[in-house]
């Protein structure tokens, strides 16, 4: 029997261990998992490529265009330490200007566009100019292959209902959320798994326990789905108020699998729910796809959001 009792565990297990947090934790975060690893020194964190392939657009845009003023800064420096007499064309009268001039030889030459109003003169401006073009070329090759690698990567962009909600369903409540479709290729096959984590008052660790769901898979989620757990006398949570599931410091973990039409590839989404994000005694508002003169439906992703008061009985 403890055999058993132990494989079960073993399948309820995340990977985040049964360790109960003096500090309210959140397992998952804005999709990822939100787990920091240290003790290998900084270089050991800095990954430069996964956070070039995961950062957002606006970061990466002002990470580009820092790498592109700095390294032109750089070199006008570097120029402007040779000395500008070094450099044929450059028109300034004042220091301030030859430097400015300089910078924007620099971007000139880094780009390996040249208008040849500025050239430079001897071996060490040529030397300098020379390295220059060649980190260009290098640095260009690898913003292309991450623009490409950001472009081509497949992903799913679901977008989660903002709340979770106890809601009436059937003769007993349910646990349910919403998801859609943000993008306009297709996700086939789509599955859920969710699971439940929260802290055990009587043994003083965190457990994780499997929801059983109304519907764990669907072909096409070509509107929105509602995912529901039925909060049975056999839920991990029947009978516990939001007061209790605050003080156990309750968190829903999500994981939804599909595959990318577009790529032909299997996708993954991941999105977690903590006591803030829950609503007692509503109800999803009904989304009501709308119907084109050609036939094609219609719908307003952000209605996942909404929900109405339910009226106790």
């Amino acid at each position: 029997m403890d055999f058993f009792k132990n494989k079960q565990q073993a399948e309820q297990e995340l990977g985040f261990g049964s360790k109960n947090y003096k500090n309210s934790v959140r397992f998952i975060k804005n999709g990822a998992i939100n787990v920091t690893r240290t003790g290998l020194g900084g270089l050991n964190n800095l990954d430069i490529y996964h956070w070039l392939i995961s950062a957002s657009k606006t970061q990466l845009t002002i990470a580009i265009c820092i790498w592109y003023i700095a390294i032109n800064l750089l070199f006008g420096a570097v120029y402007y330490w040779i000395g500008p007499e070094y450099f044929g064309g450059l028109d300034a009268d004042t220091d301030s200007q030859k430097f400015i001039n300089l910078f924007f030889f620099s971007a000139q030459t880094i780009t390996t566009l040249g208008y040849g109003h500025i050239y430079p003169i001897g071996n060490t401006a040529s030397t300098a100019a020379s390295i220059e073009s060649l980190m260009g070329l290098l640095s260009f090759a690898i913003a292309t292959g991450i623009i490409f690698g950001r472009f081509s990567r497949p992903r799913a962009d679901l977008l989660y209902s903002r709340n979770i909600l106890i809601s009436p369903y059937k003769d007993i409540t349910g646990l349910m959320f919403r998801i859609t479709n943000k993008k306009q290729y297709e996700l086939i096959e789509s599955e859920a798994n969710v699971t439940m984590t929260m802290n055990n008052p009587t043994t003083n660790r965190r457990e994780f326990f499997n929801l059983n769901l109304e519907i764990s898979r669907i072909n096409f989620l070509a509107l929105s789905w509602t995912i529901v757990h039925p909060i049975a006398e056999t839920s991990p949570i029947y009978g516990l108020s939001i007061k209790e599931l605050e003080e156990r410091d309750v968190e829903i973990i999500i994981l939804i699998k599909a595959i990318n039409d577009t790529f032909s590839q299997t996708v993954y989404s991941r999105h977690s729910y903590k006591i803030q994000d829950f609503v007692e005694n509503v109800k999803f508002k009904p989304l009501n796809p709308e119907a084109g003169k050609n036939g094609k439906l219609k719908i307003s992703v952000t209605d996942i959001h909404h929900f109405n008061s339910v009226q106790k009985s």
